[in-house]
């Protein structure tokens, strides 16, 4: 029966209380409480401090998070121009507010994105609220949403030490993971916390045995005559002493016809000691759930991949991983950033081919196609590789021998030079 110090059943208590209201939905007349922690059946608690500290989560949220954050965000006019001109660009593309750069903001968002399902940032705007001046983060831990029965969406932001409140929707960007209402994103910690439970269990057992050398505990034959209870306690004290870390290896000596039960208690089978396996499953498992290649987080235990190459793999990590937070950023920018009239004239866009800066094969071969046929000019190129316009170099040009079917065989009537 659990006490009122349990700090686990209080969890697991108030997730059942507020399930609800604490993600799936946000229904008129409703609100969407923030996910703080889960409890796993075994009664572990999985937050985002305690998910952190598993190095998968560790190392899948901050390779999203990185990765995304490098790529250059440009807004961009209806002719494909670069809109430096608009006060929105050095927002997006430089620094969104006083303390941040623009990789770190973004590198902030998408974690917060990746475990809590939902990314904050209070949107600072002009006195005539026309122009947008500066993007501050938001936990996402003090955030409630609501709606209303009308269907009105208001943010109610509680946190200690910061000033907070009600704001209407306009003023808040919110940015959302998977969701199934459209409203507000689910959050990992929540629907994974069983997944992050076990692998947090198999680690401390894993642990525990390593401290005690892959010892298991056992029983003791001392003989047809029953100990005393000094004998008793002083036994118990030796065996202790016996079992710590420090005195793996070493022997004990067993009296007066003592003898152990079975050799087999004395250390486990390492057929027996599977737990450690279990280790490299639930790997996998937290690799599943923020769509990250095993490979990428240096999980490399099986040779077999889906991916040929690194070169597939990226793409393959682009196109089903980062493509689909990439589009949700750029199409909530678009609605709450840019006033009605800004939505036909820009767009944001991230710019992807800074993943192909670390290959520099794969990149030559993708500029030498765009160049080919028609669809960049070489001071496109020259941008992306960071380098000063040409003259002459903004004309669009194809192979020479792409010529139409329909032109073979006659002279070209092209005037000579």
């Amino acid at each position: 029966m659990a006490s009122l110090q349990d700090v686990n059943w209080w969890t697991r208590f108030k997730n059942r209380l507020h399930l609800g209201s604490a993600g799936r939905r946000l229904d008129k007349g409703t609100e969407s409480a923030p996910v703080t922690s889960n409890g796993s059946e075994s009664n572990t608690v999985v937050n985002a401090e305690t998910a952190l500290k598993l190095s998968t989560v560790w190392a899948c949220v901050r390779l999203r998070s990185e990765t995304i954050a490098s790529l250059p965000l440009h807004l961009r006019d209806d002719n494909k121009e670069i809109a430096k001109n608009h006060s929105l660009y050095r927002i997006l593309h430089d620094s969104p507010n006083a303390d941040m750069t623009a990789s770190e903001f973004w590198e902030a968002m998408v974690a917060s994105l990746d475990l809590w399902g939902n990314a904050y940032a209070l949107i600072h705007r002009t006195k005539d609220k026309k122009t947008v001046v500066a993007l501050d983060i938001l936990d996402p831990e003090a955030m409630t949403v609501s709606r209303s029965k009308s269907g009105e969406i208001k943010y109610f932001y509680d946190k200690k030490g910061e000033d907070g409140g009600n704001y209407p929707e306009d003023e808040i960007l919110h940015i959302k993971g998977f969701t199934l209402d459209g409203l507000v994103g689910l959050s990992p910690i929540r629907y994974q916390a069983q997944t992050m439970g076990a692998q947090m269990d198999a680690n401390a057992a894993a642990t525990s045995e390593f401290q005690n050398n892959l010892k298991a505990g056992g029983f003791l034959k001392t003989g047809e005559k029953p100990l005393t209870k000094e004998q008793r306690g002083l036994l118990r004290q030796n065996l202790a002493e016996f079992g710590l870390p420090e005195n793996a290896g070493k022997w004990m000596v067993l009296e007066s016809g003592m003898e152990p039960a079975s050799a087999a208690s004395i250390r486990i089978n390492p057929k027996d000691a599977q737990l450690l396996e279990s280790r490299y499953f639930g790997i996998e498992e937290i690799c599943r759930t923020f769509k990250v290649p095993p490979q990428l987080i240096y999980h490399t235990d099986k040779a077999s991949s889906w991916a040929s190459s690194l070169e597939q793999m990226n793409l393959g990590f682009l196109s089903y991983s980062l493509h689909p937070v990439l589009v949700r950023i750029e199409q909530t920018i678009t609605k709450k950033l840019l006033s009605p009239s800004d939505r036909l004239k820009y767009k944001p866009k991230f710019s992807v081919e800074g993943l192909l800066r670390a290959d520099s094969n794969g990149r030559a071969n993708y500029y030498s196609q765009m160049l080919q046929n028609g669809v960049m000019t070489r001071n496109e190129v020259r941008a992306l590789e960071d380098l000063p316009s040409h003259t002459g170099a903004d004309q669009l040009t194809v192979q020479l021998n792409l010529t139409p079917i329909e032109l073979l065989g006659k002279p070209n009537d092209r005037p000579k030079d």
